[in-house]
């Protein structure tokens, strides 16, 4: 048996308590398997094109907005906003 075979049979997946103890240590407090969370994100967000979506980088929590392939982001507004025009 090789090294690699040998070290994925120690590998083993974690208890239902462990993976608790696990959420329960997170460090922002997220709970998104409750119904009753509620996440708020950032008033201001770092905005960067990525293909047809505009994803902020600023927040704790990923998120993105689909624009389409027919409008580019071509800057930020004085609220933050981002700036979009036709291609």
């Amino acid at each position: 048996m090789s090294s690699i075979e040998s070290n994925q049979e120690s590998k083993t997946l974690l208890t239902d308590e462990e993976v608790l103890n696990l959420k329960n240590t997170d460090e922002k407090g997220y709970d998104f398997d409750n119904p009753e969370f509620v996440f708020t994100p950032k008033g201001v967000h770092n905005w960067k094109q990525e293909g047809p979506y505009i994803c902020c980088r600023s927040c704790d929590v990923e998120h993105a907005i689909w624009i389409g392939m027919e409008k580019i982001m071509v800057g930020i507004d004085d609220e933050g906003r981002p700036i979009l025009k036709p291609r």
